[in-house]
């Protein structure tokens, strides 16, 4: 892409031909399952032993998990039903066709594990209250399931304990704490597993073979998540601890190695370790990028990661252990040129640094420098990564720079920087937003008058926060089903979530005047810059009601907005069709206000 395109549909439909590959997950007989959005949204894919790759799943909507068997070549997925996120079980036969599991439009059934032995299935089922997750065993070979289990909020099952007579039940992390306990499957008996003081996370459990201990990820007493094993209700024992968050661990079939993936200020890394002593048995050679999932070879020679960068869509990779090469297993297509990132830091208002990743289009910048769009990741405890965006590609392509930031609050630098957005913190992060902002306007080859802010779910909040605290910093805005006020967020959001994101964001009773002062619905009189919204219409985390109040406000003042709606979609565009249409309406938008007329080469300073 040597000249910067103006044809905005093709550009984003030749983007978006690139497919994706993740979450590899290999069978017992040897098998690699993974997903693939080849057929327009993601599909069960198997590559066998000979390379031959086929298509397993061809469903309008997305499978959202998949998890392979040791038992020879089946595998469960789930899937939901346009984005409601109602995900229903599904069994995906070594030949033949899925078949249900579970069939209750109603209720959210949250993948858990398969026994030890491939005779059952743990998961979660809000069936009996729509705002709790109920732990639930299946017996595969009469269909029967009964719940195990009652709790109160959302919950995961992450294992079974190795005799299989219990399951692990673990509380969902939320500000950064989770629970691990033991529950016997005919009794129901509890038993706490990592009983502890203070907001500790304990993620990832993997029991060794006799059951009495386990390997986890944790960072009790930690600023990061760091590997160590630990008997039930005992303390951890850390094997392997950097200055950095491990966030991906998986034991080899003999349980004598562990693949970890840490993650390096964004830059994901696998490693492999002892897994009595924690030391590096080697290190992979492969790109910087992102590393979403992992998956060890039934022979325990090599582990399946999937791996995306910024000029490359996931794609699925394999590294061998005994000499540490890594090679591209699959990809579906080459990757489209594309541009690269390049990791910086801006100073904020408090003297911290705020790690951003900056791209420029190719070519020579304008006279008066690339417009520039800084995209604002979701979460708040998430983290903006260096993998790929077709969008962002889009946006670059046309030529205008991407800057994308990790304001405070996202996780990944430690549980301090983590917790310096918390409540009456929040508006600290949209400070970080500004600072990187302003820093941007001091770079050479970047215009510093035209700078537009563009995020999703709680980074669609962050959007209409900067636009409403710093109206006077941004040409223009995209924000894709972001939170207008928090007390309408909080009436309509599901039911199972309430709890969970008061953790987070505050209580929606004992916090209330604090989240009305954040509400930039009572603030929209700020707004003044062009804004672009896109919702799903059945989103059930943030439903249509907070896009469809500040599109009203807007046009009540005459603000220009665009609002662009999908009835088959929920938190996320999943199916290519889709995402073609509103990635060509963002980047058609950001040329129409970031641009004048005859595109980037004739850009002039904004009034």
């Amino acid at each position: 892409m040597t000249s910067h395109c103006t044809d905005h549909a093709a550009l984003v439909a030749r983007l978006l031909a690139a497919p994706v590959a993740t979450m590899p997950r290999f069978t017992g007989d040897g098998t690699l399952l993974f997903l693939c959005d080849a057929p327009g949204s993601a599909q069960v894919f198997a590559r066998t032993a000979d390379g031959t790759v086929v298509q397993r799943t061809a469903h309008r909507d997305a499978v959202t998990n998949l998890a392979g068997a040791r038992q020879g070549g089946w595998a469960i997925f789930a899937r939901d039903q346009g984005g409601d996120e109602r995900h229903q079980l599904h069994l995906l036969p070594a030949e033949g066709s899925p078949r249900a599991l579970t069939d209750d439009p109603r209720t959210i059934h949250g993948w858990g594990a398969i026994s030890p032995d491939g005779g059952r299935i743990a998961y979660t089922a809000n069936s009996r209250d729509p705002a709790h997750t109920d732990a639930w065993v299946m017996d595969l070979a009469i269909g029967t399931a009964s719940c195990v289990l009652e709790v109160e909020g959302p919950h995961e099952l992450p294992c079974w304990h190795p005799d299989g007579r219990a399951i692990v039940v673990m509380t969902a992390p939320r500000s950064y704490e989770s629970t691990l306990y033991l529950v016997e499957v005919e009794t129901g008996d509890v038993t706490a597993l990592t009983p502890h003081e203070g907001d500790w996370r304990h993620l990832s459990p993997h029991w060794r073979r006799d059951g009495g201990s386990f390997w986890l990820l944790t960072d009790r007493e930690r600023e990061f998540l760091g590997v160590a094993t630990m008997e039930p209700g005992g303390r951890p024992r850390f094997l392997y601890a950097p200055e950095w968050d491990v966030e991906k661990l998986e034991v080899s079939p003999d349980q004598r190695r562990l693949a970890v993936v840490v993650n390096e200020g964004g830059f994901c890394r696998l490693r492999v370790l002892d897994a009595e002593t924690g030391e590096i048995v080697v290190s992979p050679d492969h790109p910087d990028g992102a590393i979403t999932a992992l998956s060890w070879s039934p022979d325990g020679a090599s582990v399946a990661f999937d791996l995306a960068t910024p000029t490359m869509p996931s794609a699925i990779w394999l590294a061998r252990v005994a000499d540490g090469t890594a090679r591209c297993l699959y990809r579906a297509a080459g990757p489209p040129a594309a541009r690269p990132y390049e990791l910086r830091e801006a100073p904020s208002f408090d003297g911290r640094r705020v790690p951003f990743f900056l791209a420029v289009p190719e070519g020579k910048a304008p006279a008066s420098g690339w417009p520039v769009l800084v995209w604002v990741h979701g979460g708040p405890a998430n983290q903006a990564l260096p993998n790929w965006r077709p969008d962002l590609q889009a946006v670059l392509a046309t030529g205008i720079a991407v800057a994308i930031p990790n304001v405070r609050g996202s996780s990944g630098y430690g549980r301090t920087y983590a917790a310096l957005d918390d409540r009456e913190k929040r508006l600290d992060s949209v400070a970080d937003l500004a600072a990187v902002r302003q820093h941007l306007a001091t770079l050479p080859g970047l215009d510093p008058d035209r700078v537009a802010v563009m995020g999703q779910s709680y980074g669609g909040w962050m959007v209409l926060a900067a636009m409403t605290e710093y109206p006077h910093l941004w040409a223009a805005g995209v924000e894709f089903y972001g939170i207008a006020r928090w007390k309408t967020f909080f009436e309509r959001t599901g039911p199972w979530r309430v709890g969970h994101r008061a953790a987070e964001y505050g209580d929606p009773v004992a916090d209330a005047v604090l989240l009305e002062r954040l509400s930039p619905i009572h603030k929209v009189d700020q707004i003044a810059a062009p804004l672009l919204v896109a919702q799903g219409m059945t989103d059930p985390r943030v439903p249509p009601f907070e896009s469809e109040q500040i599109v009203a406000a807007l046009r009540a003042r005459g603000v220009p907005v665009r609002y662009v709606t999908f009835p088959d979609e929920g938190h996320g565009f999943t199916k290519r069709d889709n995402r073609q249409r509103v990635y060509t309406e963002v980047v058609e938008f950001l040329a129409t206000h970031l641009f004048r007329q005859g595109g980037p080469s004739g850009l002039k300073p904004r009034p």
